[in-house]
């Protein structure tokens, strides 16, 4: 469903009748039930979150076992009760965001701003004042899309890159309310389309902490194991001639909405030394994550790619 153009190789938003397939009904009703969750008051939305994430646990084997054993890895100082009371937490917090991901769809520009708290917005003020383009790197927390569209709203021009779904239904809809953000790219076209939208005025939201294979990557610690990360930060901010601006997002609890901190932009970054830029990112999402670990997004392999010799972890 990533179709593209020629001259901007952005997602394709538009629909195509081919959604209507039989083999997509499933997922139709699914996103009909997220839009009237959305018109759900918060507080009643959020117990009812609470209620079924026991159960999601359960159904979800798969997702379930790679975010314990993330946590086994990350945290080797919880014991087996302590692990899966951390892990319950966070697929509260996920089922928390998901089940409000169509106020994005249904709820005006208004109501969306008042549901994030701010810190630290002077610091994109500063770098727009100084005309810098800015890169924000963002851990992979649960709250990025709602925290994505606010960007927008505050009249900053966004772009970023992701990989798109299995279910082209989802794939459709989601990069439809993230293109209302900004451009949005599929990762397998590169960073050079990226390049050109941030020298041209874009600001660019960077998720940097997945597993994207052993060639686009270079190892370098995260939680004290050797983790395979993309060098994609140094290099983009070194051609965009951008600031880095470390940005973190957090669900608040009892309904209070979402918060989004912003630092100073690092300095002396990047310098030429991309393993060493690497791992100073690393090290940052790492300390962030510690101190909420029931945000962070557990649930994919961050762990995949092992060096050459080591055993698999999943």
């Amino acid at each position: 469903m990533a179709a593209m153009s020629s001259h901007d190789p952005v997602f394709d938003t538009s629909f195509h009748p081919r959604l209507l397939h039989p083999r997509w009904w499933g997922s139709w009703l699914a996103l009909g039930l997220l839009c009237l969750l959305a018109l759900v008051p918060h507080g009643l939305r959020d117990r009812l979150a609470n209620r079924l994430a026991p159960t999601l646990l359960r159904i979800s084997k798969k997702q379930a076992y790679i975010a314990e054993t993330n946590l086994k890895i990350c945290f080797p100082e919880l014991d087996e009760a302590g692990r899966q009371a951390l892990l319950l937490k966070s697929i509260r917090v996920g089922l928390k965001t998901f089940m409000g991901f169509a106020e994005l769809t249904l709820r005006s520009a208004a109501h969306l701003a008042s549901r994030v708290k701010v810190r630290g917005w002077e610091h994109i003020e500063a770098e727009r004042a100084a005309g810098r383009p800015v890169i924000l790197v963002v851990p992979h927390t649960w709250a990025v899309d709602m925290i994505g569209r606010y960007f927008a709203i505050r009249g900053l021009t966004m772009c970023t890159m992701m990989k798109s779904p299995k279910d082209q239904v989802f794939d459709w809809y989601i990069n439809r309310e993230r293109a209302k953000g900004g451009k949005v790219y599929e990762r397998s076209v590169g960073i050079k389309p990226a390049i050109k939208a941030i020298r041209s005025g874009a600001s660019f939201f960077y998720l940097p902490d997945q597993d994207h294979g052993r060639e686009a990557s270079i190892f370098v610690p995260f939680f004290g194991i050797p983790a395979a990360t993309i060098t994609g930060l140094p290099r983009l901010a070194k051609a965009a001639g951008a600031a880095v601006v470390p940005c973190v997002t957090r669900m608040l609890p009892g309904g209070q909405g979402y918060r989004v901190e912003f630092g100073e932009a690092w300095p002396d970054f990047p310098t030429d030394d991309v393993a060493s830029d690497t791992a100073r990112m690393n090290d940052w999402i790492e300390m962030t994550v510690r101190t909420m670990p029931e945000q962070y997004y557990w649930v994919h392999r961050r762990f995949k790619t092992r060096p050459l010799g080591e055993e698999k972890l999943y």
